[in-house]
């Protein structure tokens, strides 16, 4: 897992540069203002200080992710119902592939069949998932979120099926982190194919009626 600090000082770089007027073209995409961004980025800061909710003596929440949650809700309930929905497909099919990932991938680096860092996974089938589905980079965004929380949420039950007795922490550390950080990897990587595709066609790198586009 990535270390929350590394998480906070890229999220604080953005939100800077984003207040100096970077990335505006990514965000005219998202149909996001500047502001709504630079107040999504520090809702995802203050996210990290959150304590968690102890639910049962056994499993609790962290509030930070409840927090990632509300914030794709947000850009759901502002997109149009089709985006919405390709969200939700995005997400789940990244939940699969990172599910599949833990399960049939090496997570040791020294191991000589180990190819990438679980950590980075989510994030570039979110961002893949969505530019197949529609070019969309809110929907690579709240695909690459719903996808971690959907494999956490698979864990957890998982434990409890096997009858584990261990404290369960959903949505906390390590992995709060990597619920920050992957969504702005979708986004990077739906926009970089983008960004190529627009170069080796010379034609726009979303075609009319992308709910991106809209």
């Amino acid at each position: 897992m990535i270390a929350p600090s590394v998480t906070i000082a890229l999220l604080g770089l953005l939100t800077a540069l984003v207040a100096l007027g970077f990335g505006e073209r990514v965000l005219e995409r998202m149909r996001l203002s500047s502001t709504a961004a630079i107040a999504l980025m520090l809702a995802m800061v203050g996210a990290h200080f959150l304590p968690d909710w102890q639910i049962t003596s056994r499993i609790s929440v962290h509030f930070g992710s409840l927090i990632l949650l509300g914030i794709v809700i947000y850009l759901m309930s502002t997109a149009s119902q089709k985006e919405a929905v390709r969200a939700f497909g995005v997400g789940l099919i990244t939940g699969a592939l990172i599910w599949l990932s833990d399960k049939l991938l090496p997570v040791d680096p020294s191991s000589r069949w180990f190819v990438l860092d679980p950590v980075f996974i989510g994030g570039i089938a979110a961002g893949l998932t969505a530019y197949l589905l529609g070019r969309s980079r809110r929907s690579a965004f709240c695909g690459a979120i719903l996808g971690l929380v959907f494999v956490d949420l698979a864990n957890t039950l998982e434990l409890m099926r096997a009858g584990i007795n261990q404290p369960i922490h959903i949505g906390g550390g390590g992995l709060l982190a990597s619920i920050s950080l992957n969504p702005l990897i979708a986004v990077a990587v739906a926009e970089g194919i983008g960004e190529v595709r627009e170069r080796l066609h010379r034609g726009p790198a979303l075609p009319t009626g992308s709910d991106d586009n809209e």
